[in-house]
C-alpha cells in the first residue's frame, strides 16, 4: 500500500497543474488505510515543520486553531496518541488561554480545541479561562451593526470567516459543560452574521460588508471560496454538537443544504474549487484551505444523512483526490492561499497550518464515508476514556451480525482492520449451546479513539491460539488453564485424599507468552523458575487468589473441591469453562455452586460468574484474597471496588513479588472488608442468584509489572474499563 501512495505522489506535481487525476490511482486513495496513512504523513510534515522552524503566529491564533481542529480529528481515528500529547503540550504552553482580543473571534478559535480535550480528558483547567471569556460573549446584548467599521471585527461577527473561530467553540463549550447558552448564544450570532452577509439568491456568503458591491473581471460577485469553506465547515462543526431537538436546527439543515447544492454546482474539472468562486478563470490554480473545508463539510453531510451519497459523492471523491495531488512527497501540502481579505494566487509551494487542518478535517470525513461503503457489516469501537486500552476484547452479538449481514456464516467469516487493511484473528462464542451467541475479537485501542472495522465472508487465516486450558487427570484432577501472560488452576475432588490438598485459586506466574501447562506438568519442576516462570504461590485451604464461598458468622464455609467440569469455548481468544461444586452444608442449609472462569488473551484477570444453589432466603458470600503470612502489602480501593495483596513469591528469596487481586463491578455492590485472614468482598445473594467478579493475578518478573504500583495502575484503568465499556455501534 505505502509503495502504491508513494508512486502516486511522484505523479502528483505533473497531475496538478494539467487538472487531471488518474482513476485507478483516484480510488486506491479511497482505500480506508490509503486515507489514514496520507493523514499522518501530511500532519506529521506539519508538526516536524513546526518544531524545526517555528510558528508564524502565537499559538492561541486562529490560523492555528484551524490546524488543531484537523489535528484533533486526525487523533480521534489514528489510534496514535502523539496528535493529543501535541495538543495538550500546546494548551500548557498557552496557558489554556485565548488570544489578547477578548472578543476577536479568531482568538479564541482556539476554543474549541479546549473544549473537545476537556470532553475526553475531564480537567477543568483545559476550559477555566475559555468560559469567562464565552461568559462574557453570551451575556452582551449583541446590537451593533456589522458593517465594517469602527473595528466591528473586534466586538461582533462581522465577517463570514469568524463563523468557523466563534460558533464552533460556544458549541463545543456547550458539548463539553452541557450549558445550553453558550450554543443559544451561537445560534443567535450566527444568524445575525448570516442576515447581513449571507446572499440568499446565490447561496453564499460575502467576506463582508466591503464586498457587497465589488465585481470579479467577469462582472460576477465576489464570493471567495475559503470564507465559503470556513462558513460551511462552521455550519457542520455547530450541527455537530447541536440537540436534534434544538430549536433552530432545522434552519441551520436549510442553510447547509442550500450552500452544500450550491457549492457542488462551482467545483471545476480537476476536482477542487479555486480562490473566487464566481471568477474561477481570474485564478486557475486550485487552492487547498477552501477546498479541504469544502470536502470535510459535504462529507459531513452524506455520513450524517442530511446529502444523498448517490448525489454528492462522486463530487467528494474527485475533491479529496485533488487535495492529495497537493501533497508534496514528503507530506508538505500545496496550494495553500496566504491569509488576506481577497482571492489571491496561490502556487504547489504555498502552504499554511490552516489548510493542514482543513486537510484533515476533510480525510476524517472521507475516510467514515468510504468505510460505510465497504463490503460487510462495519463495526465503530469507541474508547471515550483518556487511558489506552491494550487488548480489549470486542463483543459482538451473532444476531446482530447476521442480521446486518446475511451472508456470514460460521466457516468464513472474518474480521478486518480497516486502519491497516489486515485480517485480525477472530472466535464465535458458543456459551455451550450449538448455535453462536456472539463473536470476539481484540484490539488496543488508545485514549479517545474511534477505530471501526468490517466484518465479512472470506478465508479465515489460522490463528495461533493464545488461550488454553484441561483437566489434569495424571495430577490430582487438577483444572489448569492459562493465556499468553498467565496462569491458574483450581484442585479437583482426587487430590482431597491427599496431605497436600488445597482449595482457592492458585497462580501460575509466567515470564513468556507461551502456552507451557503441558510443558510444566509433563516435567513436574514447576516449583522452580527455568526462564519461563513458576508456581509461586501458596494457596492452602483458604481462598487463594480470589475464590468465593459462604460467609457465616465471619467464618468462611468452604467447600469441597470441584466434582466435574465441562469446557465452554476453546479460543484461540478466550477460554470458558464450569466446575461444579457438590453440595455442602451451610450452617444447616445445603448449598451447592457453578462456578464459570472466562479468561482472554492478553488479560491478567478472569472473568468469573458463581452461581450458588440454595433453598433458604439470602446467602452472604464472601470473595477475596489470603492474606498469607500477613506482611504484604495491601489495598482496599472503594472507589474503583478492588482489592489487591502484593506480596513475596514462595520459595527462595529471589522469586519475586506475587500481586492478586478481585475486582468487583459497580452494580454488584460488594462491601470491602478485611477478615478471617483475608481481604473480602461481601454480598447478600438471593437464592439462584448469580454474581460476577474479575479476579487475577501479577508477577514482577513477568515483564508487565516491575512494582507494584504498575499493578495498581493496571487494576485502576481495568475497574475504570468496567465501568465505561467501549461503545461498540454498527
Amino acid at each position: 500500500m505505502k509503495k502504491k501512495l508513494s508512486n502516486f505522489l511522484r505523479l502528483s506535481l505533473t497531475l496538478c497543474f494539467v487538472g487531471t487525476f488518474n482513476t485507478s490511482f483516484s480510488q486506491e486513495l479511497l482505500q480506508p488505510d490509503s486515507i489514514i496513512h496520507i493523514m499522518k504523513k501530511t500532519a506529521d510534515w506539519q508538526w516536524k515543520d513546526l518544531h524545526e522552524h517555528g510558528w508564524r503566529k502565537p499559538k492561541t491564533d486562529w490560523t492555528n486553531g484551524a490546524m488543531y481542529a484537523g489535528m484533533l480529528a486526525l487523533a480521534k481515528i489514528a489510534n496514535d496518541d502523539s496528535y493529543y500529547k501535541e495538543l495538550v503540550k500546546v494548551g500548557e504552553e498557552n496557558k489554556w488561554g485565548c488570544g489578547s482580543q477578548h472578543l476577536l473571534a479568531d482568538d479564541y478559535c482556539v476554543g474549541q480545541t479546549y473544549s473537545q480535550l476537556y470532553t475526553l480528558f475531564h480537567d477543568s483547567i483545559y476550559i477555566a479561562k475559555f468560559k469567562e471569556r464565552a461568559d462574557t460573549i453570551a451575556a452582551l446584548p449583541h446590537t451593533e451593526s456589522l458593517l465594517w467599521e469602527n473595528q466591528i471585527q473586534n466586538r461582533e461577527w462581522a465577517w463570514c470567516d469568524a463563523l468557523f473561530m466563534g460558533p464552533p467553540s460556544l458549541g463545543y463549550l456547550f458539548k463539553a459543560t452541557g450549558d445550553i447558552k453558550y450554543l443559544n448564544i451561537a445560534s443567535k450570532l450566527w444568524w445575525k452574521t448570516s442576515d447581513y452577509l449571507y446572499d440568499t439568491k446565490e447561496h453564499l456568503f460575502y467576506r463582508d460588508s466591503r464586498y457587497f458591491d465589488k465585481k470579479e473581471k467577469n462582472g460576477s460577485k465576489v464570493f471567495w471560496s475559503r470564507g465559503n469553506g470556513w462558513v460551511l465547515a462552521g455550519l457542520v462543526r455547530v450541527l455537530e454538537v447541536m440537540p436534534k431537538n434544538h430549536p433552530d436546527r432545522k434552519k441551520f439543515e436549510k442553510q447547509y443544504k442550500e450552500m452544500a447544492k450550491r457549492i457542488v454546482s462551482l467545483q471545476q474539472e480537476d476536482g477542487s474549487w479555486h480562490a473566487s468562486l464566481l471568477d474561477p478563470a481570474s485564478f486557475p490554480v486550485k487552492e487547498t484551505s477552501g477546498t479541504g473545508f469544502f470536502t470535510y463539510a459535504l462529507a459531513w453531510g452524506i455520513n450524517n444523512g442530511l446529502l444523498n451519497y448517490k448525489d454528492y459523492h462522486n463530487c467528494v471523491q474527485k475533491s479529496w483526490a485533488a487535495l492529495v495531488l497537493s501533497v508534496h512527497p514528503d507530506g508538505k501540502l500545496g496550494f495553500v492561499q496566504a491569509v488576506g481579505a481577497d482571492p489571491q494566487h496561490v502556487t504547489y509551494e504555498d502552504t499554511d497550518v490552516y489548510g493542514v487542518g482543513a486537510f484533515l478535517l476533510a480525510g476524517s470525513e472521507i475516510y467514515r464515508m468510504e468505510l460505510k461503503q465497504a463490503e460487510g457489516l462495519l463495526i465503530s469501537v469507541k474508547n471515550t476514556l483518556p487511558i489506552k486500552r491494550e487488548t480489549e476484547t470486542v463483543e459482538v452479538s451473532w444476531k446482530t451480525a447476521t442480521k446486518h449481514n446475511k451472508k456470514l456464516d460460521t466457516g468464513n467469516l472474518v474480521v478486518i482492520n480497516t486502519l491497516t487493511g489486515k485480517q485480525i484473528p477472530s472466535q464465535l462464542i458458543y456459551n455451550g449451546l450449538k448455535k453462536p451467541q456472539h463473536l470476539i475479537f481484540q484490539t488496543d485501542i488508545k485514549e479517545g479513539t474511534e477505530l471501526f472495522f468490517t466484518v465479512k465472508s472470506g478465508n479465515r487465516e489460522k490463528y495461533e491460539a493464545k488461550v488454553y486450558g484441561r483437566q489434569v487427570p495424571e495430577r490430582f484432577d487438577d483444572f489448569a488453564w492459562e493465556n499468553n501472560r498467565v496462569a491458574f488452576r483450581m484442585y479437583g475432588a482426587a487430590l482431597e485424599s491427599q496431605p497436600d490438598n488445597a482449595k482457592g485459586i492458585d497462580v501460575w506466574s509466567k515470564k513468556t507468552s507461551k502456552l507451557i501447562l503441558n510443558k510444566w506438568y509433563k516435567e513436574n519442576d514447576y516449583h522452580v523458575d527455568h526462564g519461563e516462570g513458576m508456581d509461586g504461590y501458596s494457596v492452602g485451604i483458604t481462598l487463594g487468589a480470589g475464590d468465593s464461598a459462604p460467609f457465616i458468622d465471619r467464618k468462611l464455609i468452604l467447600s469441597r473441591n470441584y466434582d466435574s467440569y465441562k469446557i465452554v469455548d476453546q479460543g484461540p481468544i478466550r477460554f470458558t469453562f464450569e466446575l461444579n461444586y457438590n453440595a455442602w452444608d451451610v450452617n444447616g442449609v445445603q448449598v451447592s455452586q457453578t462456578k464459570r472462569i472466562s479468561l482472554d488473551a492478553g488479560s491478567n484477570l478472569n472473568k468469573i460468574t458463581d452461581h450458588y444453589h440454595f433453598k433458604s432466603k439470602e446467602l452472604l458470600i464472601a470473595t477475596g484474597l489470603t492474606k498469607h503470612t500477613g506482611d504484604g502489602s495491601q489495598k482496599t480501593d472503594n472507589k474503583h471496588h478492588y482489592l489487591s495483596y502484593w506480596d513475596k513469591a514462595a520459595g527462595k528469596a529471589d522469586n519475586g513479588m506475587i500481586g492478586v487481586a478481585v475486582i468487583f463491578p459497580t452494580e454488584e455492590q460488594v462491601k470491602l472488608v478485611d477478615e478471617a485472614g483475608h481481604l473480602l468482598g461481601l454480598k447478600n445473594i438471593d437464592k439462584n442468584e448469580t454474581f460476577n467478579y474479575y479476579q487475577g493475578a501479577a508477577w514482577n518478573k513477568s515483564g508487565f509489572f516491575n512494582q507494584e504500583s504498575d499493578w495498581i495502575k493496571y487494576l485502576d484503568n481495568y475497574s475504570r474499563g468496567l465501568e465505561t465499556p467501549l461503545v461498540v455501534s454498527y
